[in-house]
């Protein structure tokens, strides 16, 4: 197997926005690089159950037989709950071609095929409410804002504008240096 390259491939390639108890189906099929078994039995796991499962249970066997030009196989998602999860995609074992015709094909675990990730993120349904709430908050800040900007009083604005350090220091620290420092431990942190 080429390294790097992995077994298998997804269509769709990832699963975004699954709705809340609806199931998507997702074809998997094996790659080129599994041109030297015959035949490949898959486990399918969803690393996070509560999220989203695959088909009635938590683990499902595909088979793909490269070969054979039947390299395509399925499996089905449901999403569960609001959120991200991974769905392992695990190699049970592989046959691989006879060498000889007098000899049978050799079934084997292969531990050197990497476990793959499909990646699911499974969304809420949009309803009324939701967007009524969307409406009421924006009319709550712009209440908010228009009180404030009336609560202005024009005297202490002229009276800043006169001295504007102050003001100019706030501005530097709030956009220019928090920003540089919230980095660079960041990155500090990152190096440990």
């Amino acid at each position: 197997m080429v390294a790097g390259l992995t077994p298998y491939s997804f269509d769709p390639a990832k699963l975004d926005g699954l709705v809340e108890n609806d199931e998507q189906h997702v074809q998997v099929s094996c790659n080129g690089s599994l041109s030297d078994f015959e035949s490949v039995t898959l486990k399918i796991v969803s690393a996070d159950s509560d999220v989203a499962v695959v088909s009635s249970g938590n683990i499902t066997l595909c088979h793909c037989e490269p070969l054979a030009g039947r390299n395509v196989s399925q499996f089905v998602i449901k999403g569960h709950f609001l959120g991200r999860t991974v769905i392992n995609v695990e190699t049970v074992n592989a046959t691989q071609l006879a060498h000889s015709d007098h000899t049978a094909p050799l079934t084997v675990v292969n531990d050197s095929l990497p476990v793959v990730d499909y990646h699911v993120s499974i969304v809420r349904k949009e309803r009324f409410i939701d967007h009524l709430f969307l409406a009421l908050v924006s009319l709550m800040v712009i209440c908010a804002n228009v009180g404030m900007g009336c609560k202005i009083d024009l005297v202490v604005v002229k009276e800043v504008l006169r001295k504007p350090i102050a003001p100019a220091i706030g501005f530097s620290c709030q956009y220019l240096i928090m920003p540089l420092v919230c980095v660079l431990l960041l990155e500090f942190i990152a190096c440990l």
